[in-house]
């Protein structure tokens, strides 16, 4: 797969996602066709902004969306957070696109942001996206209520992912 940015004619890849019910379960609700649409657009003003967001995940060979990954920005207890985020479409989940995507959203934001940590906000009933935070080395930090719901934080360090790094060039 490779990671892009989102266009605007993405959004009717990512209002079908995001309408899903069975995928939209960690929500308080699935999202109607205006807060749909204003996703992409949120993520196009913020590379023009902030100089990152959320891309889009598609197939290499065939251009198929397969969902969302990449850095965002969340405030979470009053403090700017930059988050690894990750979707994957229905259809398509169970097939390693989301640590995938994420491991590559994370290399990518602390080689290229100024940044010290990162965090990924998982609901805690949400088992799959904890496997996925594990599996692309975040631990749990803390449980915070954000937004009205319990989640779990998940914290990648700067100074962990160097010695990952450096371990795995012996």
């Amino acid at each position: 797969f490779l990671l892009r940015p989102y266009r605007p004619d993405d959004l009717d890849d990512v209002a079908a996602m995001f309408a899903d019910p069975e995928h939209m379960r960690w929500y308080p609700a699935p999202f109607d066709r205006e807060t749909s649409h204003a996703w992409p657009e949120r993520q196009i003003d913020a590379y023009a902004t902030r100089g990152f967001a959320l891309l889009i995940v598609e197939d290499r060979v065939t251009g198929e969306f397969l969902g969302t990954a990449g850095p965002t920005l969340q405030l979470v207890e009053e403090v700017d957070e930059v988050e690894v985020g990750w979707h994957t479409r229905p259809g398509r989940k169970g097939e390693g696109i989301a640590p995938e995507a994420a491991a590559a959203a994370r290399d990518w934001a602390f080689a290229k942001l100024d940044i010290d940590h990162l965090i990924s906000l998982v609901r805690p009933e949400n088992r799959p996206s904890g496997r996925v935070a594990a599996r692309i080395g975040m631990h749990l930090d803390r449980e915070v209520d954000y937004k009205g719901l319990r989640h779990h934080v998940y914290r990648s360090d700067r100074v962990t992912w160097v010695r990952a790094g450096e371990a795995g060039k012996r």
